[in-house]
């Protein structure tokens, strides 16, 4: 299977609900390794919180600068990219700093308020990586899907 949607939005629109809606069309035949219907809503929940944090840190709520979701979903895997333009941010080395101790509260959840949906993201994604290209943030979370086996 070989499935690929792209979506750009700008403006007031309802960005978390076009996202949810394109990713929930894009991922509705999608078989999962485990159970397909949980990891669906997993997958979307991780896409919504790195949306918000882009829409709320990043870009301050101003709905008038580019949020980019790339889907792809090829034989064994579903990649989904996310594409801002604010200011250069590594979440993956943000969470790696933000994660607390045992002293903070529970082991492995941020210290301070927030950093949650980073976690939401490494932990219900099988990969999440980085990069700044040119002036864009680009993270791409990928998950395994499952592969037929051809007899």
């Amino acid at each position: 299977m070989f499935a690929q949607a792209t979506i750009k939005l700008i403006g007031p629109v309802d960005h978390l609900r076009l996202v949810w809606q394109t990713g929930e069309t894009v991922l509705g035949s999608v078989a999962f390794e485990e159970d397909s219907e949980a990891t669906r809503y997993n997958v979307l929940l991780a896409l919504q919180e790195m949306v918000t944090n882009v829409l709320r840190h990043g870009y301050q709520r101003d709905h008038s600068k580019p949020v980019e979701v790339a889907f792809e979903v090829t034989g064994d895997q579903l990649c989904v990219e996310l594409r801002d333009q604010g200011p250069e941010f590594d979440p993956i080395a943000f969470e790696r700093c933000g994660s607390g101790s045992a002293a903070d509260g529970a082991a492995g959840f941020p210290a301070e308020a927030g950093g949650f949906g980073i976690m939401i993201a490494r932990t219900v994604m099988d990969d999440v990586s980085y990069e700044r290209r040119g002036d864009w943030n680009c993270l791409r979370m990928t998950k395994c899907v499952r592969v037929t086996a051809h007899t």
